[in-house]
């Protein structure tokens, strides 16, 4: 597998801010449905989605945690989280999912450099 196949998915959507969080999972489902490689890269307030205490929003709003819980069944097994936004939300690695990775900025521009396509949400 080339890493240049790679298809990042930048989540920078709150939890409950609308259905583009939503809409970025199942971007990551598909991609790797198809069998392609899918990186999810949470950025912005886009790092709240990975904290573990989701509740459903707004009344028909379900909560996404259940999804980026299931991501692994996948083969999506690490959730990349930028880390001037962790430390900018006042959070730290522990306060998030296990699978959730901090990346630094080298890190998080290696990952838009080794990506073929990207897509932000």
């Amino acid at each position: 597998m080339n890493q240049r196949d790679t298809l990042l998915i930048v989540i920078r959507s709150a939890p409950h801010d609308g259905i583009r969080l939503r809409e970025s999972l199942d971007a990551l489902l598909v991609g790797a449905a198809f069998g392609r490689p899918v990186v999810p890269l949470f950025m912005g307030q886009g790092v709240l989605a990975l904290l573990p205490d989701q509740t459903p929003g707004a009344p028909g709003q379900k909560s996404t945690l259940p999804i980026i819980q299931m991501l692994e069944m996948y083969d999506i097994e690490t959730l990349y989280l930028a880390e001037r936004d962790v430390t900018a939300s006042g959070l730290s690695q522990a306060d998030f999912v296990a699978s959730a990775k901090t990346l630094d900025a080298g890190q998080v521009q290696a990952l838009f450099h080794d990506a073929r396509h990207v897509l932000t949400f």
